[in-house]
């Protein structure tokens, strides 16, 4: 992360909102290439002391110098699909309840995890006698260390990995554990933005399936 590139990406964004200026790219229509001002530090630190979190600080830059929320879907600003979240909204997305017990939590996912490995981390979700304790115990796990970024529709989102060895990535995932998670292949959240903005101005983007950037091909 550099100023150099907070400053490309205020460009690129404005770059992105005159190449797809019909909003032909999935999700743009509801965005608009829009987001509201970025939020104060004073909410940052309030936000990592409630949930006993450091952010990444590539997704921290973004919210102090680049935007926050806008009026697509859930007040969302622009992003892939319909999306980036306001901070410090829906975290409940993935967590479903006690959501300040597992943020802090080391994220339990990885890149590549393959289907038997999903099966064996999900299984348990589906055992005829679970109870509604072991339920959400075991969803707080699976999804723990994850801040939720915004929606793809459906069940798929993406997400921020908050701790970890793959602290700063995005992954995309299924809230239905129907199938394992999709990393980004970029390695920081300002460079998986970055890319969306360079495949809209290139106009790959624009003429190519809705799902290209988001689940099915990450």
């Amino acid at each position: 992360m550099s100023s150099e590139q907070i400053e490309r990406l205020k460009q690129k964004l404005q770059q992105a909102k005159e190449t797809d200026n019909h909003y032909k790219v999935f999700g743009a229509g509801s965005h608009k290439y829009e987001m509201n001002g970025p939020i104060s530090i004073s909410k940052i630190i309030a936000f990592e002391q409630y949930y006993s979190v450091q952010l990444p600080e590539c997704y921290k830059s973004f919210v102090l110098q680049i935007g926050n929320g806008g009026k697509s879907f859930l007040n969302s600003g622009s992003g892939p699909y319909f999306g980036i979240y306001p901070f410090g909204q829906n975290l409940d997305d993935l967590i479903y309840k006690n959501v300040e017990n597992h943020l802090k939590k080391e994220c339990a996912l990885y890149p590549n995890i393959t289907w038997t490995e999903w099966d064996k981390m999900t299984d348990p979700f589906y055992e005829e006698d679970i109870t509604d304790e072991d339920y959400n115990r075991l969803n707080g796990t699976l999804y723990g260390g994850i801040l939720p970024l915004g929606s793809q529709g459906c069940s798929f989102i993406h997400a921020l990995v908050l701790n970890g060895p793959h602290k700063g990535r995005v992954v995309n995932l299924d809230r239905g554990e129907l199938s394992p998670p999709k990393f980004s292949e970029d390695h920081t959240f300002l460079d998986w933005y970055e890319r969306w903005l360079n495949e809209i101005i290139s106009g790959k983007l624009i003429t190519t399936s809705p799902s290209w950037f988001g689940y099915p091909k990450h």
